[in-house]
């Protein structure tokens, strides 16, 4: 029973840690363990591997917090169990202080030293004497000897520790399941968007906007936009603490760009097209003033992404701090309040929410970067077939139909689509659908009336003398390339 009522102990101490860390931002121990073993997951080859086994976006990022909360719930139910209090919490204090600060540790420490205690002494069974003193006590647990009689008190709180154990055990589980559904809940059509599934041309809708975080979803941050300000800092002649209304004073920039995520593999749902609004970084640099030392940009955001950016790049007036998404502000799981956009890089140069931006003389690596990604981050040139979709290639013979896709090389142009149905044998140009502007994808489509059969079809695109390359390449760490091709059966 002084396991079970360790659990206790640990499921109580986690769920008050995790309630100050709703109300107040305290450090959560259990996601700055899932931080390192996320550091851990993001080197490219583990990365790809745990793509290839959970699928793209958040399944491992579950399993993983799923097993960093076995992780925690275990050892301190380990620890409650074999040592009381004092000692249980003096060895929770030192081994958290691998992952967390100091204060943190501190706390939680004699928190679980309190919490064991007060667990014990409620729910350890106690001896009832009959005239003779005996008894030991050892970890909490009271040893029976002499004339003593358990009695029904004990059967009592071995009941309600059961009850209690199994309570927490409910608690912990629904609160993992609760956690995982809220992830999911806030954008049920992204489930449309799969894999080798078709991606909308045009504009993206923002429900079915790609989503990739270095976070698990329900642990994105959520900024107060009341109290958010923008910090410019480092080597600048004044520095900026400004909120979102003084951002909205800078002059508006409207422009139609697409968003594509490194780890987007061939044929992959990793994404989409949009309508932002915001300003040129360019017009805030000048503000603050950028003193001659200056060599990069430093970008620092809420949930401690960091990224950079060569300052001659950043001064170009491409380089875009958006507000909004298609008419509306952005959302959460898109980067409120605000967030970067630069041409011609995939989406770990773009980070979300923004709190901070820094002048220095010396580049720092990114979150990724330290992690083995690539450090530029520039598009490859790639192209997509989406009609016939490759998760259920049928088309009907004799009947008119198309190929139709899309081609995407960052800020660089698409100058021809060529499509095959004979496994490469031969080519034919597609159609292109001019984009309404440089920095969005290329809609092509070729039409396509074929026998029955079966037709091997693989897309590839141009950009004046840029062909798309054949050589297949993981996504990691410069970005996937390869023709995406699948087999398409007519009948």
């Amino acid at each position: 029973m002084r396991f079970l009522r360790a659990w206790i102990a640990a499921v109580v101490l986690s769920a008050l840690g995790y309630l100050l860390f709703v109300l107040s931002g305290l450090d959560y121990p259990p996601l700055r363990l899932f931080g390192v073993l996320t550091q851990l997951l993001g080197i490219p080859k583990l990365f790809q591997l745990v793509h290839q086994i959970f699928g793209l976006g958040q399944g491992g990022k579950i399993f993983a917090f799923t097993g960093v909360s076995i992780l925690w719930l275990g050892g301190l139910t380990l620890l409650g169990g074999l040592w009381r209090g004092q000692i249980a919490g003096l060895i929770t204090f030192v081994l958290m202080l691998v992952f967390t600060p100091w204060y943190v540790a501190l706390g939680y420490g004699v928190a679980f030293w309190l919490i064991l205690d007060g667990v014990n002494a409620l729910l350890a069974p106690r001896a009832r004497r009959d005239g003779r003193d005996g008894g030991d006590q050892t970890s909490g647990e009271l040893l029976v000897t002499g004339n003593v009689r358990a009695g029904r008190p004990n059967q009592t709180r071995r009941t309600t520790t059961a009850l209690l154990a199994a309570g927490g055990a409910v608690v912990a589980g629904g609160g993992l399941a609760g956690l995982f559904r809220s992830g999911g809940a806030a954008a049920p059509a992204v489930a449309s968007v799969t894999p080798g599934g078709r991606l909308p041309f045009g504009v993206t809708p923002v429900s079915q906007w790609y989503y990739v975080s270095k976070n698990l979803e329900p642990f994105d941050p959520k900024v107060d936009g009341t109290k958010w300000r923008l910090k410019v800092s480092g080597l600048v002649r004044t520095p900026q603490s400004l909120s979102l209304s003084d951002l909205k004073k800078f002059a508006p920039v409207r422009d139609e760009r697409t968003l594509a995520c490194i780890s987007n593999p061939v044929g992959g749902p990793l994404l989409s097209n949009g309508i932002w609004e915001g300003f040129r970084l360019s017009e805030l640099l000048k503000a603050a003033g950028v003193q001659p030392g200056a060599r990069y940009l430093i970008w620092e955001a809420a949930d401690g992404y960091t990224e950079s950016l060569p300052l001659g790049r950043a001064l170009e007036d491409d380089v875009l701090l958006v507000h909004s998404l298609n008419g509306e502000p952005l959302n959460v799981k898109h980067g409120f309040p605000l967030r970067v956009l630069i041409p011609g890089r995939y989406g770990m140069k773009q980070p979300r929410w923004i709190t901070g931006i820094r002048l220095t003389e010396a580049d720092e690596a990114g979150y990724w970067v330290k992690r083995g990604w690539s450090k530029t981050a520039e598009i490859e040139l790639m192209s997509r077939i989406d009609e016939p979709a490759e998760i259920s290639p049928q088309m009907k013979a004799g009947a008119a139909g198309f190929i139709r896709g899309i081609a995407f090389f960052g800020d660089k142009p698409v100058t021809k689509v060529e499509v095959t149905t004979d496994g490469g044998k031969t080519w034919t140009a597609a159609r292109l659908v001019a984009p309404r502007t440089k920095y969005a994808w290329t809609p092509w489509e070729l039409p396509f009336t074929p026998a029955a059969g079966t037709y091997q079809v693989a897309v590839r695109a141009h950009s004046g003398g840029t062909v798309q390359k054949d050589k297949e390449a993981d996504a990691l760490p410069e970005g996937a390339t390869g023709y995406h091709h699948f087999i398409v059966n007519v009948s």
